[in-house]
């Protein structure tokens, strides 16, 4: 790498817009244009050890402060919120601090939090104010999962198409041929499935993306907003085509 070595001590550094914190007596290292990559920073696991969080109140309202890797643009549809409106609105959102002291409101459902923070200091800020149980389907090929405990604890559980679904693009690479089913023996345990964003223009880019539960047998879920009841067994298999852009997709589990 083409730099130079800089032996004061740091205190702060730029990184775009951003002004971060240094390590103790961190020192400071110039080095040219020529030797930046633009990569995001590593997601580690979602625990308090690897994936630190500050404690932090708006608007008397308790939240956790992450880093995030990266945020798809492509998954949300953001909604401006003013601080007089965060208490309300809290329960429901993600918020993203902005420059000009309003925040950016994304659904819970639509970015896996659990996937996406890193300890970078410099990762994009986001205030969680409250988590759901969650699940990848890419992360558990071949299980049949019960959901009746998690159910017992939170009103919905979801399951993400892959993990990172919000900060990461869904992953084409191999052929997939990935079966999951999830089961409760709650009387009105149901779903929704969310597919819009898994590019549903062009019949998923070649994927099948198959569901049968308790009312329907073998039936296609490339079509966005659909749902079902009882145990539920989903299929994914195929390869991309033209390995279009893809957010994923994501669905809703209730009692």
């Amino acid at each position: 790498m083409a730099g130079f070595s800089f032996n004061g001590t740091c205190t702060a550094y730029r990184f775009g817009k951003k002004l971060c914190s240094c390590s103790t007596e961190e020192p400071v290292i110039y080095v040219t244009n020529s030797s930046i990559s633009y990569e995001t920073p590593p997601s580690v696991p979602f625990s308090a050890a690897a994936a630190p969080y500050v404690n932090v109140t708006v608007e008397n309202t308790g939240f956790k402060l992450y880093q995030l890797v990266n945020v798809v643009q492509a998954v949300f549809q953001p909604n401006i919120i003013p601080p007089s409106a965060v208490p309300g609105v809290a329960p429901n959102l993600h918020l993203f601090p902005q420059d000009n002291g309003t925040y950016r409101g994304v659904f819970t459902a639509e970015l896996d939090v659990a996937s996406c923070v890193t300890d970078s200091p410099c990762g994009i800020i986001v205030l969680v104010s409250v988590t759901y149980p969650a699940y990848n389907l890419l992360n558990e090929c071949g299980r049949t999962i019960e959901l009746t405990a998690d159910l017992s604890k939170a009103v919905n559980v979801y399951v993400y198409s892959h993990p990172g679904f919000g900060c990461k693009a869904f992953p084409d690479g191999p052929t997939y041929n990935c079966t999951v089913t999830f089961t409760s023996t709650f009387s009105n345990f149901g779903y929704q499935f969310f597919g819009k964003k898994f590019d549903t223009a062009t019949a998923c880019d070649g994927y099948s993306l198959r569901v049968t539960d308790g009312t329907k047998l073998d039936a296609d879920m490339c079509t966005d907003n659909v749902g079902g009841k009882g145990n539920t067994t989903f299929t994914l298999q195929g390869q991309a085509l033209a390995k279009t852009f893809k957010a994923g997709f994501y669905l809703r589990f209730a009692k």
